[in-house]
């Protein structure tokens, strides 16, 4: 009888057999001391030694051999009254530096048996040093009951412990295999923060992976198991757990469809955050395309089981979905129709979309819902795939709109067109100096196609997913053809470097050009009179030089970035070299540095350059000079009035109509083109 109260009772049996332990523990004597007194207490010798650190403060492991004679009494073995003996059995004195490790098993037999099945036991037996052991989650000779509140295995600290191992800086196995880290996620959950503010109802590690039967997810009996999760938070989300076993998402994961979510799924493992919370999954910004459409819009999910293929598309093209982008935290989301745990497919009965109860669900928020409101706005309805109508309609607007606006398109090209060839007629009646000489219209056009085609094939790769990379077809380049187009574009920017590095030191003009983007003082206060110009505090306009402080900066900035691009190219080009010759952060740095260069000279042309060559009042809607060379006389008098008045007046009165001095200025053609 008393064998079967034991087998019944296990604390019980663990009770009887820590007694049994004591009384058979012979009293251990390290010196002549009286039997008596050896009897009354079995661990004075021990603790003569042990309990004063200053007997052990020479050593570097000192601190391990330290025991008190409170830390132990305090400890469930010490209020027990065993003996050191009884577990570190078959001393002498002196001790030797190595011993047997204490065997905990020999009481511990059931508990031992359950960890030597765990994932920690399988790591230890491979002979893993990393792999916990008694002591590491229960401590030495400190150990207590898991009910006392100075346990290490105490409710409200096994988060604490476990994570003396699994912290974020991150764990390895015994192959270097990096395991998750879950401490600060786990801190920042629901569970964690319940749990850190004194809450012992919430659930912490070994409420959800076992104490000693610590399984990996990939055992059938282990807790965390795909098909045991739901049990598993279930032992303490009762309601929901039952409404998910009888879900369609419940039955189709208890069928074996690995497809189908469970809790984790939807919820998260550690970082499970309330549905209120803005960064969790469940969250209503983030439910429908990004929780539910992970599975409800997956081509291969949906091919494989054969599910709708719009719901998710036709959402996102809803108003609810609208009105949910707009953060309307009374707007319909999938749940609201759905349920979020009690899913279940339209032909079912108890389904909340069912025939019988749709209606109802539509009126949680449409109070007059009537069976006609509620066909009228489902999925079917809303996505044109399913929804003949809503596609020839749509049809017949897409149609529509590219008629109507692209001649509207037309109708206004023609006009620009108008005012872009009248302006030109204008200019060539008039006098003008040759701002540009053919090599350098040859040499402005080569630098735009070429800056061009390095913006289109750099941000292509950057942004493959852009709407305009798919629109001008760069999205159906494969990748070795647009690497090749884009160092052909970058060659061609360094040639023509060169070019212009050539025409700068050979030709008289272009040294001349050189000279005058020399920066100077006047440039400065050119600007400042410029700026008080523009903001009315002055009436007297600034007459600039034969280039202006725009045209200065935007030159300069041009040399310098081709510089720095062409550099930086080269070294991503050809990183084997670059790192032979220079430390290896060049080429990090110099993908860094091409990138956001790329930004900075795109946004300058868009900018600043646009700005001043289109869109300027006095140049709208395009200065002609890029394509001609010639700069005419009332726009020169207007804004290079300075240049005008000290080089190029008295040049053009010398003229006699119709001659071309040596690419000076250029009189009127007698108006002809």
């Amino acid at each position: 009888m008393l064998l079967s109260l034991l087998v019944r009772r296990p604390a019980l049996a663990r009770g009887l057999g820590a007694v049994a332990c004591v009384l058979s523990v012979a009293a251990f004597r390290a010196g002549p001391l009286p039997a008596q007194e050896a009897t009354q207490d079995p661990n004075r010798t021990c603790f003569m030694c042990h309990g004063d650190p200053e007997n052990f403060s020479a050593r570097e492991d000192g601190d391990r051999l330290i025991v008190t004679r409170d830390e132990f009494e305090g400890s469930v073995h010490g209020g027990f009254g065993m003996a050191c003996t009884t577990c570190h059995s078959g001393f002498a004195f002196p001790h030797p530096d190595e011993y047997t490790p204490v065997r905990c098993e020999a009481c511990h037999g059931s508990e031992n048996r359950l960890y030597a099945e765990s994932v920690h036991g399988y790591a230890l037996a491979r002979g893993n040093e990393r792999a916990p052991t008694c002591a590491g989650c229960h401590g030495e000779h400190d150990i207590r009951r898991s009910d006392d509140p100075e346990s290490r295995t105490y409710h409200g600290h096994v988060a604490e412990t476990c994570t003396a191992c699994h912290s974020t800086g991150g764990l390895l196995t015994d192959q270097y295999v990096k395991l998750p880290s879950p401490a600060l996620q786990f801190a920042q959950s629901v569970h964690g923060k319940a749990g850190s503010n004194g809450d012992m109802a919430a659930a912490t590690c070994t409420d959800c992976h076992g104490v000693h039967d610590l399984k990996g997810h990939n055992d059938p009996s282990s807790k965390i198991n795909r098909l045991n999760v739901a049990s598993t938070c279930g032992a303490c989300h009762v309601n929901i757990r039952a409404e998910y076993d009888r879900s369609i998402h419940g039955r189709a994961v208890m069928a074996g469809v690995g497809d189908s979510p469970t809790c984790t799924d939807c919820h998260g493992e550690h970082l499970i955050l309330r549905p209120d919370d803005p960064d969790a999954a469940t969250h209503s910004n983030q439910l429908a395309v990004e929780l539910c459409g992970t599975c409800h819009s997956d081509p291969v999910i949906i091919a494989k089981y054969s599910l709708r293929d719009e719901v998710v598309l036709s959402y996102e093209d809803s108003y609810h979905a609208w009105a949910r982008a707009r953060d309307d935290s009374q707007t319909a989301t999938c749940v609201s129709c759905h349920t979020a745990h009690l899913v279940l497919p339209e032909a079912d009965p108890a389904s909340s979309i069912s025939e019988s109860n749709v209606v109802d669900t539509c009126r949680q928020c449409h109070e007059d819902a009537t069976p006609a409101f509620a066909q009228s706005y489902d999925h079917a309805a809303a996505a044109a795939a399913t929804n003949r109508g809503r596609r020839i309609v749509t049809a017949i607007y897409i149609s529509l709109i590219v008629v109507v606006i692209g001649g509207m398109a037309i109708h206004n090209a023609l006009i620009l067109n108008y005012y872009l060839v009248e302006k030109r007629r204008r200019e060539q009646v008039e006098r003008a100096v040759v701002r540009f000489d053919r090599i350098q219209i040859a040499q402005h056009i080569t630098l735009a196609l070429a800056f061009i085609l390095l913006v289109l094939t750099g941000f292509a790769l950057r942004y493959p997913e852009a709407l305009w990379v798919k629109w001008t077809g760069l999205g159906l380049l494969s990748e070795p053809a647009r690497s090749v187009t884009h160092r052909i574009a970058g060659v061609s920017l360094i040639l023509f470097s060169i070019v212009h590095l050539v025409y700068v030191i050979r030709s008289r003009r272009g040294r001349e050009e050189f000279r005058a983007m020399a920066p100077n003082f006047q440039d400065l206060k050119d600007f400042i009179d410029n700026m008080s110009f523009h903001t009315w505090r002055t009436k007297r306009r600034p007459r600039f030089g034969r280039y202006d402080y725009t045209q200065k900066a935007e030159y300069w900035a041009l040399v310098w970035g081709t510089g720095l691009m062409a550099i930086t190219g080269l070294v991503l080009w050809f990183p084997v070299i670059a790192t032979a010759l220079a430390p290896t952060w060049i080429v990090s740095i110099s993908e860094t540095i091409h990138f956001y260069e790329a930004w900075l000279a795109m946004l300058a042309i868009i900018v600043w350059h646009f700005f001043f060559v289109i869109f300027h009042p006095e140049v709208y809607p395009m200065s002609w000079i890029w394509l001609t060379g010639r700069m005419p006389e009332h726009e020169l008098q207007s804004v290079h009035g300075r240049w005008y008045d000290d080089e190029v007046a008295e040049m053009l009165d010398a003229l006699p109509p119709g001659e071309v001095t040596a690419g000076d200025v250029a009189p009127p053609p007698d108006g002809t083109p």
